[in-house]
């Protein structure tokens, strides 16, 4: 019985050493957005940038994940357009500078892939989003990439909504738009 209770103590001490917390760099990081007409190729860019971050994760899943983006940093080249998104007819950055995402359950890491069940909340709307991801570690660092679609409308960003506004026809925009980044976050040691 003690060769059982000290077999034990020494699998989760060795368990507990192998989770790592780690949080976004010291240098600025952004995620790149991509939004479409919803007739011809107009597809305006832009990125945000990333607030905060932290991640606990092992070598076999991610535990935890939370992530802040300043809604405020939101960029594009046309800056009529840019300042339009800032506004309420999109996301109402005065009112809702942040958005984030948390994650709801503990995931696997499998072949370097993840899926991040999670909440997402922008503009004060929480919807869940499932998010494929590539994973890259080490025992102190972590690397997640992901390109993901999202629905704008869930979010009350309706603004010349084909689904919702079905008479718009020249100036209606898509309700998908595209999210990608590649996350670097570092052990907090």
């Amino acid at each position: 019985m003690k060769t059982i209770c000290i077999t034990f103590v020494l699998f989760l001490s060795t368990f507990v050493q192998a989770q790592t917390t780690a949080t976004i760099s010291e240098k600025q990081q952004t995620i790149s957005w991509i939004g479409k007409a919803a007739v011809g190729g107009y597809a305006p860019e832009g990125t945000l940038e990333i607030k905060t971050a932290s991640i606990t994760f092992t070598s076999e899943e991610i535990m935890d994940l939370q992530l802040v983006v300043d809604m405020k940093s939101l960029e594009q080249e046309n800056k009529q357009l840019r300042d339009h998104l800032l506004e309420k007819d999109f996301f109402y950055t005065e009112k809702y500078p942040e958005a984030t995402f948390k994650l709801s359950m503990a995931t696997p890491i499998n072949n370097g892939k993840v899926q991040l069940k999670g909440m997402m909340t922008i503009r004060g709307e929480t919807q869940e989003e499932n998010i494929e991801a590539t994973v890259v570690y080490s025992e102190e660092n972590i690397t997640l990439q992901f390109n993901h679609t999202m629905d704008r409308t869930r979010y009350g960003v309706n603004h010349n909504s084909p689904t919702l506004f079905k008479r718009i026809k020249e100036n209606a925009i898509a309700d998908d738009f595209v999210l990608k980044g590649k996350l670097m976050l570092s052990d907090d040691k």
